[in-house]
């Protein structure tokens, strides 16, 4: 919000998924991706509104694959990752509401992997078609680590089938801070590890380190190439000034003080200032990362540079964010191979937000974000 590997349905961490293998097992590749910052999944299931705008959006599009961020579902144990914590009365609670609406129509079509955090916030999902292939590996972190070591804020998940990769995330947002500036220089590092085949890592002061921990591979085909990859989630930056409604405004934000602290003190690279998520520095590095890696954002290769064409919008009734009402920021992508893959794979990709008047916008409709600060967005490959 810039205002502000482990057990699921598909078998252990790292192993073949559900049925995989087995003679009468689905072959069927997956052909649409649905993604999601739900901004607490329990919270969204729990309003029946929320609830019911979610499951229709589903019902309606039908995706083969649905990649839920921000979840809000603390895990079992660090070395049970991918699975709900259900230790007391509470717990049991939730985890039998979550249970309770994967049984009901349309998700009892799905089933589940989860990658949890070791808090209440942050985790994400992916909810895959049972008449789809069961993914061939499900991997929680995007370092090659032992199985405990998925990531601790369950911010990866990375499926593969046979067709594709499929990397769902809940990018580490760059906050205000020095300490939370960093953390986001490592995440982008490691992404750019996984991404790009590099072999170097970054401390969390930017410089180059040693790790005995290498990045996971992308797997490579028969013939040898990689395979496609499809990169979506919330990765909370904005790749261009247009992917926010008010590029002035969202450049000049700063830290303010709270319940009577002094504000956070201005970095010291200006490059550095400015909303989380729209600051030069983290755009700088989007941009390399995802020219270098030879990756292209779907959304914006078949809609050009369309304007107002948001995937998050500040509250339109909270007053300690109430400046950021009707300005939204385009945080949520579906990045894809480019090239003659995008061109003969991708047929299209829509936000839920296409069509709907700015005005209206500002008050996050139902039907487009389903109770959550979040619209979702849509991607589909041509069949055959």
């Amino acid at each position: 919000d810039p205002s502000k590997r482990a057990r699921g349905d598909g078998g252990p961490e790292g192993d073949a998924g559900a049925g995989a293998g087995a003679p009468d097992a689905p072959t069927r590749q997956p052909k649409s991706f649905m993604t999601w910052n739900c901004n607490s999944f329990l919270g969204r299931m729990r309003k029946e509104l929320d609830k019911k705008s979610f499951l229709r959006y589903v019902e309606d599009h039908d995706p083969d694959i649905i990649a839920l961020q921000e979840t809000w579902l603390p895990a079992a144990a660090p070395d049970r990752r991918g699975e709900l914590r259900d230790d007391t009365k509470q717990y049991r609670e939730d985890k039998a509401l979550i249970d309770l609406v994967m049984r009901q129509k349309p998700l009892s079509r799905y089933r589940a992997f989860w990658a949890c955090a070791d808090i209440k916030r942050a985790g994400c999902g992916v909810l895959v078609k049972k008449d789809v292939e069961a993914p061939k590996s499900v991997t929680r972190s995007l370092v090659s680590r032992v199985k405990k070591d998925a990531h601790e804020e369950g911010r990866v998940l990375l499926l593969e089938f046979s067709s594709v990769q499929f990397l769902n995330v809940y990018a580490q947002n760059n906050g205000w801070t020095k300490e939370s500036m960093a953390k986001r220089r490592a995440w982008d590092d490691e992404l750019r590890r996984f991404l790009c085949h590099e072999s170097r890592a970054l401390d969390a002061s930017g410089g180059a380190k040693d790790t005995s921990f290498p990045v996971v591979s992308r797997p490579r085909r028969t013939d040898g190439s990689r395979k496609p990859l499809i990169w979506t989630g919330d990765l909370n930056a904005c790749h261009k000034e247009v992917d926010v409604s008010h590029p002035a405004f969202f450049a000049t934000q700063k830290a303010e003080g709270k319940n009577g602290k002094a504000p956070v003190e201005l970095p010291a690279d200006p490059d550095d200032r400015g909303q989380p998520g729209f600051t030069v520095n983290e755009r700088k590095r989007f941009d390399a990362l995802v020219t270098d890696a030879k990756l292209v954002d779907a959304y914006r290769e078949l809609h050009g540079d369309a304007e107002m064409r948001m995937t998050w919008f500040g509250h339109p009734g909270v007053t300690q964010v109430g400046k950021y009402r009707g300005r939204g920021m385009r945080l949520d992508y579906f990045f894809v191979d480019g090239g003659d893959w995008f061109r003969e794979n991708v047929e299209s990709c829509v936000q839920a937000t296409d069509g709907i008047p700015v005005a209206e916008l500002a008050e996050r409709p139902d039907r487009a974000f389903f109770g959550s600060d979040h619209c979702a967005v849509l991607l589909r490959l041509k069949s055959g």
